[in-house]
This record gives C-alpha cells, structure tokens and sequence, in this order.
C-alpha cells in the first residue's frame, strides 16, 4: 500500500504543475526524492538502470529539463562544474566540499536559529522583486578531506 501512496503523490505533484504522469517522471522523481542524492544525469541513468528500469538516456536528460522548469526539481552546479540535480523537498540547505565535491543536505528544521524567511523578505523589500524561494549552499570541507 505505502507504494501505491507514493504513486498517487507524484501522479498528483506532476498534475499540480500541469504535467501528465509517465512512468520516466516518476521513477526519476522517487529517485531524486531522497536526502543526500544529487546525481549527475548520468549517475540517475546509471542508478535507474541498476533499479532493473528500462530507460534512455536522452529520457533522462528530456525529463530533468521538463521537470525542472516545472520546479519539481533542482539544478545546480557542483565545485567541479558538473551539474546535479536535486528533487529532496524538506526545507535544507547544501554543505559542498570543494575538494572532493561531496554535497549533503542539512534540514533546517536541525537549524532552527537560521531563519532564511526573514532574509528573502528582506531582499524582497530592498530590490523589489517578487521573490518565490531560495537555494542556500555552505562551501567549505568535509569530514574526509579535512584529515
């Protein structure tokens, strides 16, 4: 049953930004959907195809742009250049190594003392731009490339 939830959820997030539901954009979305992935389009292709999912790699480019543009998902550049794309909807920001080009996500719920409303308000305010949301990223190293 919790499959058929999952299903229902994205049939109704592609609806709600009037896209029609295929089974390329949804497997692409249940992927994405996760803390801590950032895949590159190829990685996806790769993951989806060790998942047993019969796709092409030109689907998998042709639907990250269309989700994209749809705002289902995030496309963002990693310190080495290649761009990744992230579909995790709780409210995070990105930690980037920019050594070895790790990106994790950080729940803003675990910072609490960090409220990033006030600071898109205020740039609202001050530059008069309609602004919708915001993308935070802290660069810095990892754990791994710190030793």
């Amino acid at each position: 049953m919790p499959r058929m939830r999952e299903k229902e959820n994205y049939r109704a997030r592609l609806k709600a930004v009037g896209l029609r539901h295929t089974l390329p954009r949804e497997r692409i979305l249940s992927y994405l959907d996760r803390k801590n992935v950032h895949p590159t389009p190829e990685e996806l292709y790769n993951g989806l195809k060790k998942r047993g999912y019969d796709i092409g790699l030109s689907t998998v480019y042709l639907n990250l742009h269309v989700l994209r543009e749809h705002g289902l998902i995030y496309e963002f550049r990693d310190p080495k250049g290649l761009t990744r794309y992230d579909g995790y909807t709780e409210p995070h920001v990105h930690l980037v190594c920019t050594s070895c080009g790790k990106v994790e996500d950080l729940l803003l719920k675990n910072l609490p003392e960090l409220d990033l409303s006030q600071a898109q308000k205020a740039a609202a305010e001050k530059s008069g731009w309609a602004l919708e949301n915001f993308r935070l990223e802290f660069r810095g190293l990892c754990p791994n490339c710190q030793e």
